[in-house]
């Protein structure tokens, strides 16, 4: 274990899927197509490095998503080994043993299942005594972090303690007969945002941009694309005309 694989298999545990059929196996990580950028300067290279392998992204149009397949027995063999089950690992997937070791190990791991996995997000605050700012502007922040896998969120919530954020933490279950129960962990607020940039931060600029448009405005409009938060970051889009006047 070191820092570059403990983030390798955050992102593993995020948007990853082994493969072996006793013939053919692989390694395949894909996400949103908006994200190919985060994949292309940070992924790829960060499993480049760590495989020793020389990797090209591309689409797959099937599931519109932007990724990449890594066939190596070696390497598959090695996820394998760290507890990553081939096959559907939703359910059963976990954090690697040895992520526990140390504190940078844990860090690591969260910033790549964040990174792929998670959400960061900004409310309002519609009742209760607030002033009309934050009552019609999105500026309360909000970290998610969900799975259908128990054991990962029980394993995640407690590097969260660790690390010193204030949490809460529920399971909902689906109406549908078919969908499993969601546990998810809720990191609410400017404190929790702020430890999470400073002590474990992102490479993923789709959501990093959503903290930089907050920290310069004071709130982040919703449904906003990443070239829309870009061109807000430039000052080509007021981000005030996402909504109507403070009244």
């Amino acid at each position: 274990m070191n820092r570059v694989f403990a983030e390798v298999c955050g992102i593993h545990a995020g948007d990853g899927y082994l493969r072996n059929n006793g013939k053919r196996g692989e390694l395949d990580i894909s996400g949103s197509v908006e994200e190919r950028g985060y994949y292309d300067q940070h992924v790829i290279p960060l499993f480049s490095k760590e495989f020793n392998i020389s990797i090209t992204g591309k689409f797959f149009p099937s599931r519109n998503t932007y990724g990449f397949v890594i066939r190596e027995k070696r390497i598959l063999e090695r996820m394998h080994a760290q507890g990553f089950p081939y096959g559907k690992k939703s359910l059963t997937v976990h954090v690697p043993k040895r992520v526990f070791e140390k504190m940078a190990y844990k860090k690591s791991f969260l910033r790549g299942f964040f990174d792929t996995d998670g959400c960061l997000f900004y409310q309002k605050k519609t009742t209760g005594k607030y002033v009309a700012l934050k009552k019609q502007r999105n500026y309360y922040p909000q970290i998610i972090l969900s799975s259908v896998s128990k054991i990962l969120i029980k394993e995640v919530k407690e590097m969260l303690e660790d690390l010193d954020f204030t949490l809460f933490h529920a399971s909902y279950t689906s109406k549908k007969e078919n969908e499993n129960t969601t546990h998810v962990i809720h990191l609410n607020g400017i404190k929790n945002v702020q430890n999470w940039i400073d002590n474990v931060g992102t490479k993923n600029p789709t959501k990093y941009t959503r903290y930089l448009i907050w920290k310069k405005y004071g709130f982040c409009p919703p449904r906003t694309t990443y070239d829309d938060r870009l061109k807000i970051l430039k000052g080509e889009i007021c981000p005030q005309s996402y909504y109507g006047p403070v009244v």
